[in-house]
C-alpha cells in the first residue's frame, strides 16, 4: 500500500522512521471544519538514482525539487500529497527510489502524508524492499500495490496498474478489479476518486494478449474497467498519468478523466509539466495546474470539475 509518513530525516526515511499509519484503509483526514480539502498530485517524477541525468533536454531531480518546494510552501493548506507512478526512471532500482527519497525529504520533514502508486518503470518488489518500513506487513493482495484513503470529501481509491517493468502497457487485472468494485458497492453513497497510473485505452483486434509483446500503451483491460466505472456512478473520476499529457475531459457516462502532467520530462516540449492542486468537495472538485515554466500560458489555469 502507499505510505503515511510524519517528520523523517534523510538518514532514517529508509530504516526507522514513525509510521502514522501502515493499515490498508488510511483513517479519515479532519476537514478542518472547511467544506473543500485539497491534495498535491504529482505524477512521472522519473527520478534516476544519478541526480544529474537529464532525458529530452530535462533534469528530473531539479524538477521535481522545484515541486516538492512549492507543495511545501503551501503546506498549512495541503492535506496529503499523492505521487501517481512512474516514481524512478526507467526500471525501478534501488539508486533510483534512494535519490528519490533525498529529493522528497522535505515534503516527508514537513509532515504531510505521502502516497504512492506504481507505474510500468517502477519495480514492485524493489519499491516494497525500499519503503519496507512504510508499508503493512499484511498487504490487500500480493499481486498488487493498492489501498484506500478515507476523507470527509471522497473517498481516493489507489491503483496499481504496473503489468511488466520497463513495458509501457499496464494493467488492473481480475483480482484488483474484483477489489475495486467491492469497495465502489460497499460505499454507494460516497464520492470516489480513482487513482492509477495507465490511461484507458480500448482494446483493438490486432493486440496480441498474455506476455507476448502487445500493441497497446494504456490498460489492457480497458473495456472491463471502464464499464465497471460506468456502472458506479460513485465512481467521480479517474485520475492517471503515464502520457505525459496535462488533460481533462468527460466521458458519455459522466465520469471525469483526468491526465496528470509530468513533473520531469515532456514528449512533447508545447505542453505544460508541473504539479496539480486539487480542491475536493462533495459535490466536484477544482483543479489547479502549477506548471515548472511559471510563463506558460497553463499555468494556474482553474478548471472546475461538477459530480456525476
Amino acid at each position: 500500500m502507499p505510505f503515511h509518513l510524519n517528520s523523517v530525516s534523510r538518514r532514517n526515511f529508509l530504516g526507522t522512521a514513525a509510521i502514522a499509519s501502515i493499515a490498508p484503509t488510511i483513517p479519515a483526514f479532519a476537514a478542518n471544519d472547511s467544506e473543500t480539502q485539497t491534495w498535491a498530485l504529482i505524477a512521472d517524477t522519473h527520478i534516476d538514482a544519478d541526480p544529474e541525468k537529464e532525458a529530452r533536454g530535462t533534469n528530473m531531480v531539479k524538477n521535481l525539487k522545484q515541486v516538492v518546494a512549492e507543495i511545501t510552501a503551501e503546506k498549512d493548506s495541503i492535506a496529503g500529497v499523492i505521487i501517481d507512478g512512474d516514481i524512478a526512471f526507467n526500471e525501478g532500482l534501488h539508486g533510483d527510489y534512494d535519490t528519490f527519497v533525498s529529493v522528497i525529504g522535505e515534503l516527508a520533514r514537513s509532515g504531510m502524508p505521502l502516497h504512492m502508486t506504481l507505474g510500468n518503470h517502477d519495480d514492485r518488489g524493489v519499491f516494497r524492499e525500499c519503503f519496507a518500513d512504510h508499508t503493512s506487513p499484511a498487504p490487500v493482495m500480493i499481486e498488487k500495490h493498492v489501498s484506500i484513503i478515507e476523507t470527509p470529501m471522497a473517498n481516493w481509491i489507489l491503483l496499481d496498474s504496473l503489468r511488466f517493468v520497463n513495458k509501457v502497457e499496464g494493467e488492473i487485472g481480475e483480482k484488483q478489479m474484483k477489489w475495486l468494485t467491492g469497495l465502489l458497492d460497499a460505499n454507494p453513497d460516497k464520492p470516489a476518486i480513482i487513482v492509477g497510473h495507465h490511461y484507458p485505452q480500448v482494446f483493438r483486434e490486432d493486440v496480441i494478449p498474455g506476455d507476448k509483446k502487445i500493441k497497446i500503451s494504456g490498460l489492457v483491460d480497458s473495456e472491463a474497467f471502464l464499464k465497471a466505472l460506468a456502472d458506479r456512478t460513485q465512481a467521480k473520476a479517474y485520475i492517471f498519468g503515464h502520457s505525459h499529457t496535462w488533460n481533462v475531459e468527460q466521458d458519455e457516462t459522466g465520469l471525469h478523466r483526468i491526465n496528470l502532467p509530468p513533473s520531469a520530462y515532456l514528449f512533447d516540449p508545447k505542453l505544460p509539466n508541473g504539479w496539480v492542486k486539487a480542491s475536493i468537495s462533495k459535490t466536484g472538485m477544482d483543479l489547479e495546474l502549477r506548471a515548472i515554466d511559471t510563463a506558460h500560458a497553463e499555468h494556474g489555469k482553474k478548471t472546475s470539475l461538477a459530480w456525476r
